[in-house]
Parts: C-alpha cells; structure tokens; sequence
C-alpha cells in the first residue's frame, strides 16, 4: 500500500534537537543488561517488636509497605524486571509487597529456607532466578537513598562494579567507608562515630561476581564477600552521591519514615 506525501517539514522534524534525545533515551531504557535483585529477608530484630507479624520490608509507610517505595523509585527510572529475596516470614513478604508492585514490573521471588546473610543471599537470589544479566544492582530492601543514583545505574555501561555511598554527620551506627581516590578500600567497623561515607547498601556488580559461585553459604557482603573480592584483585569503585538515606532498622529511625517520604515526594 502507497504512503500518502510526506510532510515537507517531517524529516526536519526526526532531526529536531528533542527528537533525538527521546530516541537516544529510548534506545537505552534499562532491559536485561541491569536487573535489580533485592534482599529482603532479614529478621530485623530491633524493630520487631512494633511489628511482630510483618517482616521488615513490609512494614507500612506513608501508605505502602516500605519496599514498595524501593519498588517504585525503580520503575520511575524505567526498570521492569526485579528479583526479590525473602526469608522471614517469606510468604507474608510476597502477600504484602505483591500489590505494591508498580505496573508492568515483572517480579521474580525466591525464597531463603535457611539464612545466608547479605552476601549468600545474593548468590542465592542471583542463581535461583535463572536471568542472566550484564550486571546486578543488590539493593537492600531496609533502607531508601534518595536523589538521583537510580538514573546512574539504570544507564550505566561498563563492566566496572561500584558501590554507592552518602555522606553522613555521624557514622557510628553504620561504620564508615576508607575510600582511596574514588576505590573501595575497606569497610571500617561501627565506632565512636562523626562525619564521613556510609555503605548506602546499593551495589552495581557483573553478572559473574555472584553467578561464578560453586557453592552458597551464609556470609555478608560487607565483611566477607566484598572483602574476599578486594583480596584477590578486583577493585570496586565508589559513586558518592548528596542525598537523603534512611534505614528502618531501629524504632527510632522508623519513626522518622513517615517525614522522610513526605518530604521526599508527599504520601501517596
């Protein structure tokens, strides 16, 4: 079937500067070449008691469970594909964060019989999903960055892995970052405390960092894992970014969620 005529100004118009940034956006939305792989299987002890049949992730927040906040800055940045690994209380996980999932994301849970820490909980998740992608973004399903990491990892390229880190005013729940000209060079243990670079718990990693792993046993990214990566020869680079973090592991930074959010962008 003939086309009718061409508008004179149409080819003009494919040209236009706009035009081509929505193609050249268009050309790099995220697919499989990032998927992010949550770890929501804590028990959360410290915060249990205010919520004894919930698991941490699926504590309500302005509205929502928290994880479905996570759940939502990533499809804002355009990824449709997520892992989430639960343990605690797992099929109550899955009951309470299903109907927070945003629109045309694609869930793929997997379930931790037995605890594996951060670190086998990853390897786990990464292997049971049976996806293949370029790279991992392991999150933590306890806390909330905000600002604009999420728009960096979803359109980063290169086969560098890199943890995100923030700046805070007192370290001494968390445990501090030394970082030589941009590289991770070790965690530091919780101590007295004061201002420097936080773990904001949000790692970009190649595909065959977790899927190489023969064997799967608990163990932490942060005092294992990473650590075991560093000793053989692998460098991880650290993307700082200026933004709001907050994890609910304790009743009182719990008790700051609901502001946080509404400050981040109002309740739902």
């Amino acid at each position: 079937m003939e086309s009718g005529p061409r508008h004179p100004g149409a080819d003009q118009d494919l040209h236009h500067p706009a035009a081509v940034e929505i193609r050249q956006r268009l050309m790099t939305v995220p697919t499989a070449e990032t998927v992010p792989l949550i770890l929501a299987g804590g028990r959360g002890t410290r915060i249990a008691g205010l919520f004894p049949s919930l698991p941490k992730p699926a504590i309500p927040v302005g509205g929502r469970p928290f994880l479905g906040w996570i759940l939502s800055q990533l499809a804002e940045v355009g990824f449709t594909k997520v892992v989430i690994s639960g343990g605690h209380l797992y099929n109550v996980l899955k009951a309470e964060i299903t109907p927070a999932v945003p629109a045309g994301m694609e869930v793929r849970w997997i379930e931790e019989t037995v605890p594996l820490g951060t670190g086998g909980g990853a390897i786990h998740a990464a292997r049971e999903s049976g996806l293949q992608p370029a790279h991992w973004l392991v999150m933590n399903g306890d806390s909330y960055l905000g600002g604009d990491w999420s728009v960096r990892m979803a359109f980063k390229k290169g086969g560098e892995a890199c943890l995100v880190a923030c700046q805070m005013a007192d370290t001494g729940r968390y445990g501090r970052l030394e970082v030589v000209d941009g590289w991770l060079e070790s965690f530091q243990e919780k101590q007295a405390g004061g201002p420097g670079l936080i773990n904001a718990g949000i790692y970009f990693l190649p595909r065959i960092w977790l899927n190489e792993n023969v064997k799967v046993i608990s163990q932490s990214m942060e005092t294992e894992l990473i650590p075991g990566w560093l000793a053989a020869g692998r460098t991880i680079r650290v993307e700082q970014v200026e933004a709001p973090f907050l994890d609910i592991g304790t009743p009182e930074d719990f008790q700051k969620s609901e502001s946080f959010f509404l400050s981040q962008k109002g309740m739902p």
